[in-house]
């Protein structure tokens, strides 16, 4: 089971955090771009699949096709965990080591889209 966790769970923090870096390096790179809700969002999909496919894996191979609920859960569990938590040390080392003023410069964006869309003051 570890072997299942451990390989599901780094793939898919390796697809979060990377898809994230990129897209925060993008956005640091030209504060103008509107940020993508769609790209952030098929990447979670993408990258939190990989719960089901771990958690089916496991069924199959290791418990012969059949597999009780709290098994199936912590399995998936683990998993999440773990990509998640990838996930916010990648988010914690781009915001501190290389956009620390990422803050301001995303109040500064929210407040131009405001502005463009006619709800400054």
């Amino acid at each position: 089971m570890k072997k299942i966790i451990l390989v599901c769970g780094f793939i898919s923090g390796v697809i979060v955090s990377a898809t994230m870096g990129i897209s925060m390096v993008m956005w640091h790179n030209n504060p103008a771009m509107e940020p993508s809700m769609v790209g952030g969002f098929a990447s979670m999909i993408l990258a939190f699949s990989l719960i089901f496919v771990g958690v089916k894996n496991y069924r199959d191979k290791v418990l012969a096709g059949t597999m009780p609920f709290g098994k199936a859960f912590l399995c998936g569990f683990y998993i999440a965990l773990i990509g998640s938590t990838m996930y916010v040390i990648t988010w914690l080392i781009c915001l501190y080591q290389f956009i620390p003023d990422f803050s301001d410069l995303y109040a500064q964006a929210v407040l131009r889209a405001a502005e463009k869309d006619g709800l400054g003051q």
